[in-house]
């Protein structure tokens, strides 16, 4: 049967036919070639392969650059799973916080270590003389004898004093006061306050009696040198000597204030920046007793130059003020040093 060769122009093989001929048979004739539509269908064939093959290789390298597996196609697509880190010998913390609370560490029995402080200044103190100790003590009459008394200054144990009359007598007509004096004025001239540790009497005591007073908040009325007798009348019928304020008698008064304990020992180092006041009076033992401030002066400065606390400067000298915070003093302020003079 006659064998059907496609022509040159043929776009198709017929169904049911081989491309290539039959082998030649046993006689060992040659193979026919193919025919040459069928080698360009081959090699449009090849090329397709080769693209695909092209293409598979860029994907696969793409999807294993980025970490994540080829999706089929219509596949849903999901997130890509975190890949697992390495273990290593030392854990690392991780960053999420942990679900459970950490146990609140508890505080060590130790006590906390104290600030540091500056040395410690012991308190400035002053013992004070002894209840019922007789610390003044003497007899008054006026020049012309119409006032007779008695007197006597009384510890009260706690820097108080008490003056006791006794034997008071006055035949004057007008009530009079018995009190102490810093500065002694003479009979005749007037008064203007009450001086201190005062006293009254009653008009016409022609009877001894017996009063008292107090020095208030006096811890030391040594400096209190007079003891006066006024009249404290205010009748406008009375003679002009016996007037309200008339001095009726002086007398000079001699204190035996026996010395009290105290940590306050004042001395003078001398004149420095900051403290450069006068000294204006000493005791008998030649220790300060009285200071002017200058200009200038500052309360921490003056208490070195003087050996002493500012607490114990303040202690002597109640109610001292100062300017600023640099805290200087007051030019012209007297400051008392004297411990037994407070």
């Amino acid at each position: 049967m006659a064998r059907h060769t496609p022509g040159v122009g043929d776009d198709d093989v017929t169904p049911g036919h081989e491309l290539f001929a039959p082998r030649a048979g046993a006689d060992g004739g040659d193979d026919e070639p193919a025919p040459r539509s069928g080698r360009r269908r081959l090699a449009i064939v090849g090329g397709v392969v080769a693209v695909a093959a092209l293409v598979s290789v860029v994907v696969s390298a793409v999807l294993f650059t980025s970490g994540s597996a080829p999706l089929a196609a219509g596949a849903p697509t999901e997130s890509p799973r975190p890949t697992t880190p390495a273990r290593t010998s030392t854990p690392t913390p991780s960053a999420t916080p942990s679900a459970t609370p950490t146990a609140t560490p508890t505080p060590s029995p130790r006590a906390a270590t104290p600030p540091p402080q500056d040395a410690v200044v012991p308190a400035p103190f002053i013992t004070p003389v002894a209840a019922g100790t007789v610390v003044a003590e003497g007899d008054v009459a006026s020049p012309k004898g119409s006032v007779h008394l008695h007197y006597r200054v009384v510890a009260g144990g706690d820097d108080s004093y008490t003056t006791e009359l006794s034997d008071a007598t006055s035949s004057l007509p007008v009530p009079v006061g018995v009190a102490f004096y810093q500065v002694a004025p003479s009979v005749g001239d007037g008064v203007t306050f009450g001086g201190d540790g005062g006293v009254e009497l009653g008009a016409s005591v022609t009877t001894p009696t017996a009063a008292s007073g107090s020095f208030g908040s006096i811890s030391q009325p040594s400096y209190l040198s007079t003891l006066v007798v006024y009249s404290t009348g205010t009748s406008p019928d009375v003679p002009v000597e016996i007037a309200n304020g008339k001095v009726l008698a002086v007398a000079p008064v001699v204190w035996s204030v026996p010395p009290r304990q105290t940590n306050i020992v004042p001395t003078d180092s001398g004149a420095v920046a900051f403290a450069t006041g006068a000294l204006e009076a000493t005791t008998s033992s030649g220790a300060p007793k009285r200071y002017t401030v200058a200009p200038d002066d500052l309360i921490d400065v003056v208490a070195q130059r003087f050996g002493i606390s500012v607490s114990a400067l303040l202690y002597m000298n109640q109610g001292l003020q100062v300017i600023d915070d640099a805290q200087q003093l007051f030019e012209g302020t007297t400051l008392v040093l004297d411990p037994d003079s407070v």
